[in-house]
């Protein structure tokens, strides 16, 4: 025996009764014509007519659910996300406001028309998830 490429032993004579059998010489082993047969004919599969039809509506319907699990978790990340965010702006922002209130010009009504932009924005945001969520494109909910 001597090492292959890939360093398992290979037997020579092994080898070469393989390749009689593949080629169907008649002075090769029966087991290995058997197998050389076997693997040129493969068997009969007896598939259904619908049978790729089948195979790509489970998966799509896998994808759907997988895709409905990672949406899923997504929103639960962007809640946490949130809801981490208002904590710090509870804990922080009262400096924050004030620091910020004192480098604006407009002073606290700046700050009051900021927090009524981004009121703007989440609510339209927050319109939006609700007319794809319900699958209406133009706003109506009935």
């Amino acid at each position: 025996m001597k090492p292959h490429a890939s360093g398992s032993p290979v037997d020579d004579a092994r080898w070469q009764a393989q390749e009689q059998a593949r080629r169907g010489e008649a002075d090769a082993d029966a087991l290995d014509l058997r197998i050389a047969h076997a693997l040129r004919a493969p068997p009969p599969v007896a598939l259904p007519q619908d049978f790729a039809a089948r195979v790509a509506a489970l998966a799509q319907s896998r994808a759907v659910a997988d895709t409905r699990l990672e949406q899923a978790l997504l929103r639960g990340l962007v809640l946490v996300f949130a809801l981490s965010a208002a904590v710090v702006v509870a804990w922080f922002g009262r400096g924050w406001v004030a620091t910020l209130a004192a480098t604006l010009p407009g002073g606290q009504s700046a700050i009051g028309w900021g927090a009524l932009a981004a009121c703007c924005l989440l609510g339209n945001w927050g319109l939006g998830a609700l007319r794809r969520l319900h699958g209406g494109a133009r706003g109506d909910f009935a």
